[in-house]
């Protein structure tokens, strides 16, 4: 079976789970790592979560 990963937008390092977010504008939806997540959603009023990527 084929391992699924993707990079995170933001540190650039490749997860197998990854999180849907709008988070600056221009509202665009990106991936992220669990790390960077608790960083982009902290005191944004422009974080939206879309769902979460796994393997």
């Amino acid at each position: 079976m084929k391992q699924r990963i993707k990079h995170c937008e933001v540190c650039k390092v490749d997860f197998s789970t990854m999180y849907r977010v709008q988070y600056e504008k221009p509202k665009k939806w990106v991936f992220v790592c669990k790390e960077c997540l608790v960083d982009v959603k902290k005191d944004n009023p422009l974080y939206v979560y879309g769902g979460t990527w796994k393997k």
